[in-house]
């Protein structure tokens, strides 16, 4: 295995190269060597290996040349290679505003899909459909975000100062008072950042009627509703009866607030954790992150939000595939593409490696992620429902339009900031719709 430099346009990215590996059995060989290019974000340079020396293992025939862009990256230099036959054969997509813009540059793998899994096979991927663009399967799921609809607390802060998980939006600010007179953040929470106010919006809309938000944002119900102006209503009040950290509309997620929930300094988090989290070898990447021991032997909890409204509906989750696989429309090899797409998702092997990097495969026949390192019984137990619940899901976490997502952000912001009302938030964001879907 080698590294170098690559330059695309003006991006540099880092090239994985993957010599070939001891030969293996295949169940459908590809005659002839050949080597793939194949450029992503994830996996990284660092857990990229396992997988693509266990595929050239049991696939002797087929090569892989990965290239590892930072994400900041990769957006630009996908543009430009994409296009040209010197570009990926296969390369990795994200579900929403990301695949819109590249559904037209990849195949559609419906067919090979049926092939391999029969008629059924969009039933047999968690997200399938969020890669289906005007009826093309542009690419596989491959694993999942973590679900977004819970909310993260620090069990061991949280008993330390007497307090109890909050069961409503009332328990919550008293919570964030508690927390706050005790010198920690209650409820760390950042509104710098779009998506992150994004994914706490769906989670109140989804508690006054689940999946009614993904239908609005795509023009099959009205966004200007009663629904969402008490939703807007709801995420503005977050602001002002002091839920939200003071500073909140100029606070980062990254760095800062994972941070300070990362150091025992905030309660509970209002954006998306990991159920490594819950793992010892998290605990003790935190501990020697940060330098504090102590963080060892710290316990996090998911739990369902608190109820943001009278009659809330708990325990919706969305979310989606992390990453997918798109086979380019300029790729000469496209045989030796579809196996390796296949490989990476549903293969009993790829499967395996997944589980051993806690991640969830969309493969919903593959095996779930090993919590043999998860620290408690109450802790295993709470993933295992969770991860059990995020295989229904009532809506994608993502906005596929960039336009309608752009709308919703400034709507969000401007309610936070109080410079627009709910409902005229409600109505400009009803306005973009409009013109996106008309």
């Amino acid at each position: 295995m080698r590294f170098k430099k690559a330059i695309i346009g003006v991006t540099a990215a880092v090239t994985l190269v993957l010599a070939g590996c001891s030969a293996g059995e295949s169940d459908d060989p590809v005659d002839e060597e050949v080597t793939l290019s194949v450029w992503g974000w994830n996996p990284d340079a660092t857990t990229a290996p396992k997988y693509f020396d266990a595929f050239e293992e049991e696939n002797p025939n087929i090569k892989v040349d990965y290239r590892v862009f930072p994400y900041a990256d990769y957006l630009n230099a996908l543009r430009l290679g994409v296009t040209t036959s010197d570009g990926p054969d296969v390369f990795g997509i994200q579900v929403g505003a990301f695949a819109e813009q590249f559904a037209p540059l990849a195949d559609d793998q419906a067919s090979a899909l049926e092939a391999e899994h029969g008629a059924g096979w969009s039933d047999m991927f968690v997200g399938a459909d969020q890669f289906n663009i005007d009826g093309a399967q542009i690419a596989v799921p491959w694993f999942d975000l973590a679900p977004v609809g819970v909310m993260w607390v620090n069990q061991t802060l949280l008993d330390s100062l007497g307090l109890e998980v909050p069961k409503t939006l009332d328990e919550l600010a008293d919570l964030s008072a508690a927390a706050k007179a005790a010198g920690v953040t209650g409820f760390a929470m950042g509104a710098q950042e779009g998506w992150a106010n994004l994914d706490l919006f769906q989670v109140i809309a989804n508690q006054i009627e689940p999946g009614l938000f993904q239908e609005a944002v795509t023009g099959e119900a009205p966004f200007d509703s009663e629904q969402f102006v008490t939703a807007l209503t709801v995420w503005g009040e977050l602001f002002t009866n002091g839920v939200m950290p003071e500073g909140a509309l100029a606070m980062p997620i990254y760095p800062d607030v994972n941070d300070i929930f990362n150091t025992n300094q905030g309660v509970t988090a209002g954006f998306i954790r990991s159920i490594r989290d819950t793992t010892l070898p998290r605990l003790e990447q935190y501990a020697e992150q940060y330098g504090d021991p102590s963080l060892v032997d710290t316990i996090f909890m998911p739990y369902d939000f608190p109820a943001f409204v009278e009659g809330a509906e708990l325990g919706s989750l969305i979310g989606g595939p992390d990453v997918g696989w798109a086979i380019s429309k300029e790729s000469e090899k496209k045989d030796a593409a579809a196996t390796l797409v296949n490989w990476l998702t549903s293969s009993e092997t790829a499967m395996s490696l997944l589980s051993a990097d806690l991640r969830s495969a969309s493969y919903k026949e593959a095996p779930g992620p090993d919590l043999s390192t998860v620290v408690t019984p109450e802790q295993k137990a709470a993933v295992e429902d969770l991860l059990a619940r995020s295989k229904n899901l009532v809506g994608a976490r993502e906005v596929s339009n960039p336009e309608v997502k752009d709308a919703l952000i400034a709507a969000l912001a401007a309610v936070a900031a109080g410079t627009q009302t709910p409902q005229d938030a409600a109505t400009a964001v009803q306005t973009v719709i409009d013109s996106q879907t008309n």
